[in-house]
């Protein structure tokens, strides 16, 4: 599947790369891995995501500044990132190929087609793996972004998804230029002042139930506009959430500017996630899933998880 998919790329006229709304690190980095190498080829490629406020603190990558918002009107080949399911790319279905990059297991494999490892830390190790399948070069620019990808979906090596693999990927990496600490300071230390105010009126809201054993934190648009803040600057808070000693799960529950609740869920050591969030037509994996629901009232929505919770736990 890896060659065919890059006799599709070859064959290609006008290549479009695209990756999920509200894009994080790994999302990023790989499809700006994909574009360096594109480039290089001297293929017509664009790189696309519809949302207007894209992660500050990706801004160092090679080729950020080339992102789109809207896709080009001739494609004919379309690649995604890190994205589940089509409808999360926010953009009308064409007539195109797609050739599907990801590594959740709740992918819906909407592709022609569907390089998905539901076993590897993060997108940016599928595209390592298409690079070496295909035995295409990795530049400097393109290990930056495909290492940003690793340590954005690991926590920086952190979490149970890291094997020898993930390890020995990053050493080679380092190898042909990467900077660790260059990464970790502009993805760590660059905080503005608006993301340190937000943070800390969300963790005002953290309230524990389930005998501690699971942690809530709210977001409301009221709170984003007092700070001046925007969405991705509250991406960790279901994280500081779930770090909390006696809990095993935490949840961040956001307003969306429509007025309906974005749930992200974080678990420690055993609830799987994922099946919690495929219940609400959501995604993601073991311990990091989400999904939007479609009610407008935070305490309707809480009550409900906490009842699919009450269960898991036990």
């Amino acid at each position: 599947m890896y060659k065919k998919a890059y006799e599709l790329i070859k064959n290609a006229s006008n290549i479009a790369l695209i990756s999920h709304i509200n894009p994080d690190g790994d999302a990023l980095g790989s499809s700006l891995a994909i574009y360096d190498i594109l480039k290089k080829m001297n293929k017509k490629v664009s790189i696309v995501n519809v949302t207007k406020n894209l992660p500050y603190n990706l801004n160092f990558l090679p080729g950020f500044n080339k992102i789109k918002t809207d896709l080009p009107k001739k494609v004919d080949l379309l690649i995604s990132f890190d994205c589940g399911s089509f409808d999360r790319l926010g953009i009308d279905r064409r007539d195109f190929k797609i050739i599907n990059f990801d590594h959740h297991i709740t992918n819906t494999k909407y592709g022609d087609i569907n390089l998905i490892e539901n076993d590897f830390a993060a997108t940016g190790e599928v595209v390592y793996k298409f690079l070496k399948e295909n035995g295409i070069k990795i530049s400097k620019e393109c290990a930056i972004c495909i290492y940003t990808a690793l340590v954005s979906d690991t926590g920086f090596f952190q979490y149970e998804s890291v094997n020898e693999r993930v390890f020995n990927i990053a050493a080679e990496l380092v190898k042909l230029g990467v900077a660790p600490d260059f990464i970790a300071k502009m993805l760590n230390e660059r905080e503005p002042l608006a993301k340190v105010r937000l943070t800390a009126k969300i963790l005002d809201t953290l309230t524990l139930y389930l005998n501690a054993k699971v942690a809530v934190v709210f977001l409301t648009q009221e709170m984003l506009k007092k700070c001046g803040a925007t969405v991705d600057m509250a991406e960790n808070a279901s994280n500081i959430a779930r770090s909390l000693a006696t809990v095993e799960v935490g949840i961040l529950l956001r307003e969306e500017e429509d007025g309906r609740i974005k749930v992200s869920l974080r678990s420690k050591n055993y609830v799987d996630v994922s099946k919690i969030a495929k219940m609400f037509e959501g995604g993601g994996h073991k311990r990091a899933a989400g999904f939007v629901s479609e009610y407008r009232d935070f305490n309707v929505v809480l009550d409900e998880l906490l009842q699919i919770l009450k269960k898991e736990l036990n």
